[in-house]
């Protein structure tokens, strides 16, 4: 089983993971981001988990949506 993730920078990661135990085996960049500044980020390259995971310090900030005009509650 595969799947591809967008990383935070916006590079696009294939994960492979065993079928029985679902764990993930194989973690390599597919594709850049267009504003991706990390300078190990190569096509190609293996990652470890660790490095897959989300940066503690960023906190996305929610971006609530406006209300329809037309959007009524019952």
């Amino acid at each position: 089983m595969s799947y591809t993730l967008t990383l935070q920078c916006g590079c696009i990661v294939y994960v492979s993971r065993h079928p029985r135990t679902g764990i993930a085996h194989t973690r390599v960049i597919e594709s850049l981001g267009e504003r991706c500044r990390n300078r190990r980020h190569e096509v190609g390259k293996h990652l470890f988990l660790w490095e897959i995971l989300p940066d503690p310090v960023y906190r996305p900030q929610p971006r609530w949506a406006e209300p329809d005009a037309d959007f009524r509650t019952a």
